[in-house]
């Protein structure tokens, strides 16, 4: 299997990623290690509910006791000979603040696969992630969660391409977030468990997913955070069963780099970027992905 490395060069990026480090032997042991607030400066100057967190990486959704934020995602994935374009109306609502739910609702406009098109729901999604610690201090926070959610299968395991999985599907993750008034770090693996229906069941795939982000002071209006981040989104997928038959044509190893910008404020959120394949290890006979398009819109909402 092939692996990215990436060479932390400047001392702001080593310090970075040796915060985040530090914190998993607390995190391990269950270890509170204080309670103080942030100063609402930077990436701290909007309130907890539309603070950043990632574009395309899953989790990073508590946002407070009695919160709620509608939001619209949508991802467009432009292959070869293929396109897949998935729009998905969803909503966070903060049951404590280290507590949340998450209810998505995934529509596939119109998407293709050589000379097949296909349409219509994907697999409902209802999620929840615990935060399992947190330790606040006056320049920085850090945050360890444990995200957990089961797909319904509404989508269609026929249609070519297909819109879900045609049976129940579970996902279990964990994150680890470093936030400070510049800079913002995480690091999120997890695995998508399938299950079979009529011989037929997906790979389970694997996810590792890690970015950074800068605050930029100078493009940030009255009010708003603007910041510019990068994710590296891998996903190691195992081969695909077709009525009992393991499809050669499957699975594999892909990680996309996603350059994005934020922007959000007390009320409103904003994402938008584009992502890029930098390995493409597939099995077989796939078609490969050019580029993606990934976007957000948010309306925070406080009780």
């Amino acid at each position: 299997m092939d692996t990215l490395q990436i060479r932390m060069r400047h001392p702001v990026h080593k310090r970075l990623l040796a915060k985040l480090l530090l914190s998993v032997p607390g995190v391990l042991f269950g270890k509170e290690q204080g309670n103080n607030q942030p100063l609402p400066i930077g990436n701290f100057s909007v309130p907890f509910i539309s603070q950043i967190a990632p574009l395309a990486g899953f989790g990073q959704l508590l946002i407070g006791q009695n919160a709620l934020l509608p939001q619209l995602k949508g991802a467009y994935a432009q292959g070869h000979d293929s396109n897949s374009n998935v729009v998905a109306p969803n909503v966070i609502y903060g049951i404590r603040d280290d507590l949340s739910v998450f209810f998505s609702i995934p529509l596939n406009p119109k998407s293709r696969t050589g000379s097949s098109h296909s349409s219509g729901i994907n697999d409902i999604l209802l999620q929840f992630e615990y935060g399992l610690y947190n330790r606040s201090r006056p320049d920085h926070a850090i945050q360890a969660t444990i995200v957990a959610n089961v797909q319904f299968p509404t989508g269609s395991s026929s249609k070519a391409p297909p819109t879900g999985n045609g049976s129940f599907s579970y996902f279990i993750g964990t994150t680890f977030a470093y936030t400070s008034f510049n800079w913002y770090a995480f690091v999120s693996p997890g695995a998508n468990l399938t299950t079979s229906h009529n011989g037929t069941q997906f790979g389970n795939s694997y996810l590792y997913q890690w970015g950074l982000a800068r605050y930029i002071k100078q493009l940030s209006p009255k009010g708003w955070i603007f910041d510019v981040m990068i994710e590296f989104d891998g996903t190691y997928s195992e081969k695909d069963k077709i009525h009992g038959t393991i499809n050669p044509n499957s699975g594999g190893n892909v990680i996309f780099a996603l350059p994005s910008l934020w922007l959000s404020s007390k009320r409103w959120i904003f994402q938008w970027g584009i992502g890029f394949p930098i390995i493409q290890n597939l099995n077989g006979h796939q078609d490969k992905i050019k580029y993606s398009i990934n976007y957000n819109l948010g309306i925070a909402v406080q009780f």
